[in-house]
């Protein structure tokens, strides 16, 4: 469905509906929570340096500064562009400090403390403030102003080598991971600091090192057997690094099929061969399967090999076995589901045209999201925010 404006429920807006967090954040880990803490109903002011944000030249656009990233990171936010060097503007920076439930930045600590948003400043300015900080290392470390991007963590905490595991040599993942899910972790961080605002009427100050995070959400499975002390055998999930495990071809495209428990297993090989339910199941066990990863998915793709895509997911779901055709990221905008979902959309902006606009489309039964503004050009929203500054003084 096309259209140019979000209506918008003047009843209810999405659960942080009253909230106001203020972005002070490049590229993509600080913007993408901003993005979240936007989608889920908060009023999300994004501060940029005069020139921009280098994500708004980061690729194509119609228009300059509004690239698709620029686009949908910017999704909800209202801009303003400010000089940290300028009095005025630093004037402005510490009213937008005063009326913040939630700051969330990820420059240096030496970039904060210098400009005057690090956590003693903004505690003078508004104690009942919540202050999100994230960067490479954890700012109560050495290491805390050691520049870190998403490559950087994803080597420093055995990202790269769990592709070494599973591929023979260290990589990186084609995405960025690392920036993604600690902006996760900035979001229910700062949440969990608000509710503990509502019991002590009082803020704090939440620091999220990249290099921390992604060191747990590694390990969770990867550690694997190398927990024990002394270990149980090498580090590594072995279903998950396994080469073998991957999407298999069909005679028109590609599959992922994914029998997982014991019953899925055995169900899966009796639609070829009825015989395996008289108790024949090669493998018939998850730690079995586990342990014979390359033997099984041969099984798998010979499954799949002399069938089309769609008779392979048909026989699946009709055996409740977990089975989806692999869908190219184009393939997304025309997906039924998410189109249906309104996950995907196309709309219409008043300046960027005709583009894809996406959503987490998170279900809540009381406070529904709802859509959000439009992403706007660097400085686009100054007078809004102004005018808010304003009414926030006054009340």
């Amino acid at each position: 469905m096309t259209h140019t404006q979000p209506v918008q429920n003047t009843q209810v807006k999405g659960p942080l509906d009253g909230l106001i967090v203020v972005e002070i954040a490049t590229v993509i880990m600080g913007p993408l929570a901003g993005r979240l803490y936007a989608k889920l109903g908060a009023e999300v002011i994004h501060i940029e340096a005069p020139s921009g944000d280098v994500i708004r030249r980061s690729g194509q656009s119609r228009n300059p500064g509004m690239t698709a990233a620029a686009l949908s990171l910017g999704d909800g936010k209202k801009n303003i562009t400010l000089d940290f060097s300028d009095a005025d503007d630093q004037h402005t920076l510490n009213e937008l400090i005063g009326i913040a439930d939630i700051i969330v930045t990820n420059y240096l600590p030496r970039q904060r403390q210098k400009y005057g948003f690090d956590w003693d400043s903004v505690a003078e300015i508004n104690p009942q403030c919540v202050l999100i900080t994230a960067q490479g290392f954890s700012s109560n470390s050495p290491e805390r102003d050691r520049p870190a991007y998403d490559d950087i963590i994803q080597a420093a905490s055995g990202l790269s080598d769990v592709y070494r595991k599973s591929l023979g040599r260290p990589q990186y993942a084609p995405y960025v991971v690392a920036d993604k899910v600690c902006a996760l972790s900035m979001v229910y961080s700062g949440l969990a600091a608000i509710h503990r605002r509502h019991i002590t009427g009082l803020g704090q100050w939440v620091d999220v090192p990249m290099f921390d995070v992604m060191s747990d959400f590694n390990m969770v499975e990867q550690l694997n057997d190398y927990t024990f002390e002394p270990p149980l055998g090498d580090a590594g999930w072995h279903r998950t690094i396994n080469p073998a495990r991957r999407p298999h071809p069909t005679t028109d495209g590609w599959v992922c099929i994914l029998p997982y428990n014991d019953r899925q297993w055995r169900d899966f090989l009796a639609i070829d061969n009825p015989t395996v339910a008289d108790g024949t199941v090669p493998y018939p066990t998850n730690r079995d399967r586990n342990a014979h990863v390359e033997e099984t998915q041969t099984l798998i793709a010979e499954f799949a090999a002399h069938r089309s895509t769609s008779e392979v997911i048909k026989l699946c779901h009709d055996h409740d076995i977990p089975a989806q055709a692999v869908n190219r990221i184009e393939d997304l905008v025309d997906d039924e589901y998410l189109k249906r979902r309104g996950t995907v959309e196309r709309v219409n902006h008043p300046t960027e045209g005709s583009y894809w606009r996406t959503t987490p489309n998170v279900g809540y039964s009381e406070s529904p999201l709802q859509p959000v503004n439009l992403a706007s050009p660097a400085d686009g929203d100054r007078e809004d925010i102004m005018t808010l500054i304003e009414q926030r003084r006054n009340k």
